[in-house]
């Protein structure tokens, strides 16, 4: 069976990880589709890598377990052949040249293509005789990704990927991970705090705080179920208004009012038109925004979900 005919598809049930006597993640159940992009977003110390270096079999679960193809990862060689992973801070043998780097990845992954290497290579413009200790933050990134993708992976995992990359290049690996799925139906899970970026490659969404998992959703879905309405009126607010249930949040700007909304848009939008209101439009919201508004509502501040 060729890598490209394989089932790919990720799966982690009821997972829970102590460090120390701190426990990191709390009955943690994912599911991501085969040829989906996953985003894992969340705040600094939420549990993001983590719950990563488990999916990846570098740390071992308490409890639960992470199925790839509804195969456990643990120490399974076959799935991990095809599993490529870029995490937050690359380990390379310093005193290796990329070349040397690049020979060690052969010899380990069955389905390494020199054809993907050598474009690359030259998409990325690094030098395979360079040393790795001569190799700023981006270029290691670079050579990571470089990587991962020329064993020609099923499952690709990604902690903070775009770290220390200049604006263009940073499209490119982007673009890289669109064109990744869509050639191959790679599955991806890629954990960011950028969601701009996110926002532009994601299919789901899921959001993680303090260990446990508060939200999975599509990103279609994230994006039609909350929405801004912006509204003035000739005299006060009215009280009718504030009190529906359908409204987050109402932020007034002098005489301008803009009203978040959860579900519901067209009914609260019918109530607002009986007040007669003199300027009444609808905005698009950023998903920065929509999950600002949504965990505000759940009791948590997401202020610093995103950079």
């Amino acid at each position: 069976m060729k890598w490209r005919d394989l089932i790919a598809m990720i799966e982690i049930k009821d997972l829970n990880k102590y460090l120390g006597k701190d426990k990191i993640l709390d009955d943690i159940n994912i599911h991501v589709n085969k040829g989906s992009i996953y985003g894992l977003i969340g705040p600094n110390g939420a549990g993001k890598t983590t719950l990563i270096k488990n999916l990846v079999d570098i740390y071992k679960p308490e409890k639960g377990e992470v199925l790839i193809s509804g195969e456990n990862i643990k120490d399974n060689a076959k799935i991990k052949s095809r599993l490529g992973y870029v995490s937050d801070y690359q380990y390379f043998y310093p005193s290796f040249k990329i070349h040397e780097i690049v020979e060690f990845y052969k010899d380990a992954y069955p389905f390494w293509s020199d054809e993907r290497y050598i474009q690359l290579m030259k998409l990325f413009k690094l030098d395979g005789n360079k040393k790795i200790k001569y190799l700023s933050k981006g270029m290691k990134t670079q050579l990571a990704i470089l990587l991962s993708l020329s064993i020609m992976p099923n499952v690709l995992i990604l902690d903070e990927p775009t770290s220390g990359l200049d604006p263009v290049v940073k499209q490119k690996v982007l673009n890289l991970i669109v064109d990744e799925v869509s050639a191959n139906e790679t599955t991806v899970l890629i954990s960011s705090h950028n969601l701009g970026q996110l926002e532009q490659i994601c299919d789901h969404i899921g959001i993680i705080h303090e260990g446990k998992m508060l939200l999975e959703d599509s990103v279609e879905n994230l994006k039609s179920n909350v929405r801004k309405i912006q509204v003035a009126f000739k005299g006060e607010f009215p009280e009718e208004i504030k009190s529906n249930e359908h409204i987050l949040k109402i932020e007034t700007i002098g005489k301008i009012h803009q009203i978040v909304v959860k579900d519901n848009l067209e009914t609260v939008i019918d109530a607002i038109k009986k007040c007669n209101p003199i300027l009444l439009e609808t905005i698009d919201m950023s998903l920065e925004e929509i999950f600002i508004y949504k965990m505000g509502v759940e009791g948590y501040d997401f202020t610093d979900i995103a950079i």
